[in-house]
């Protein structure tokens, strides 16, 4: 079962190379993205506004400029979104600041994983949260 995935990373090759490891794997019905968490929100809102699907899983980068991760983490929490606990966040940062983690722990975040994502760590990604078995 394809997943709508929104990356949410200002590094573009990051992005680049994220897509390409999605696709790869099969996984992607589509895919969003958006450089930082305001752009993230404005996805956000398009879904609820029924313009485009929702996505299912958000991978969020914590450094980005304009709206960080946290700060969209935060906003996320208020907004009202039908089957807004349906999506998965997963954060993806280049942080190695174990309070991070922690931080984002604190904020509900069950996924912390640091860049890159890799193949394997996507399908036990998806194995454990969706029960779906990637090639």
């Amino acid at each position: 079962m394809k997943k709508n995935i929104l990356l949410v990373d200002d590094d573009k090759i990051f992005n680049f190379l994220s897509e390409k490891t999605i696709t790869s794997l099969g996984l992607a019905n589509e895919i969003s993205f958006a450089s930082n968490g305001k752009q993230a929100l404005e996805i956000l809102e398009l879904y609820r506004n029924g313009k485009m699907q929702m996505p299912d899983i958000i991978f969020l980068d914590l450094d980005m400029p304009i709206m960080n991760g946290y700060e969209f983490l935060e906003e996320f929490a208020k907004i009202d979104l039908p089957n807004k606990n349906a999506i998965t966040i997963v954060v993806l940062t280049s942080s190695a600041d174990p309070r991070d983690l922690a931080r984002t722990k604190e904020m509900g975040i069950k996924y912390y994983y640091n860049k890159p994502l890799s193949r394997d760590e996507i399908k036990k990604l998806i194995g454990q949260e969706f029960s779906i078995s990637l090639n």
